[in-house]
């Protein structure tokens, strides 16, 4: 018996000044994100999303002319609260190990959280389907402050000399693979602390082995 994954609901913010198109505009995406979960991107329907968002058909237009710009809103909403981890700038006074631990936390924290868990699903309910769209995603922009805080390790003399952009990608697929993809994929529930301690653990761990000049 194939188990369902559990979906998960969004909460978005207006911005400060709280503007009725900014509430509006949110709960569009909002509901645009529950539909293409329950749904699927190709079944869901502008229609579908208006009655969910509590919007006219004529607002939803004003927003958004299809399903595809709320797609690139989901995108953005994604890149935008992957920005919002804290930068984490490399201490050569302090055990590279344990930096990199704290960045470890974080992604996982943030990988595992309900908000991107529903934000991942109606993104996946097309790309699944569609490839190519999944391709013309900059994957990279997840990785920024990866990549920020390992060219500041390799220039201090901590880390061998690598690709940074592919060593930043494995860091992240190490962890992505024990704490992301089992609750995309088989709905598991999030990881226990114990095993989130124990992935963020065994990744650095690795790619020490890896990647380690001291």
């Amino acid at each position: 018996m194939v188990k369902k994954s559990k979906l998960s609901s969004v909460v978005f913010e207006a911005d400060s000044s709280g503007r009725l198109t900014d509430r509006k505009r949110c709960a569009i995406v909002q509901a645009a994100v529950q539909e293409f979960q329950t749904r699927g991107f190709y079944a869901a329907s502008m229609n579908g999303i208006a009655d969910a968002a509590s919007v006219s058909k004529r607002t939803l237009y004003n927003h958004f002319d299809s399903k595809e710009s709320l797609f690139d809103a989901i995108i953005d909403e994604l890149t935008l609260r992957s920005q919002r981890l804290p930068t984490t700038e490399f201490d050569p006074t302090r055990d590279l190990a344990e930096q990199l631990r704290e960045l470890a936390e974080a992604e996982v924290g943030f990988i595992t959280s309900d908000d991107v868990q529903a934000l991942a699903r109606a993104c996946m309910s097309r790309v699944l389907v569609e490839p190519e769209v999944g391709k013309q995603v900059d994957h990279r922009r997840f990785a920024i402050r990866i990549e920020s805080f390992l060219e500041q390790a390799q220039a201090s003399g901590c880390l061998t000399e690598m690709d940074i952009e592919f060593a930043a990608m494995q860091f992240l697929g190490l962890l992505r693979t024990f704490a992301f993809w089992p609750m995309i994929l088989h709905g598991e529930a999030p990881p226990t602390r114990k095993k989130r301690e124990q992935i963020v653990s065994s990744s650095v761990e690795l790619f020490l082995s890896q990647y380690s000049a001291i």
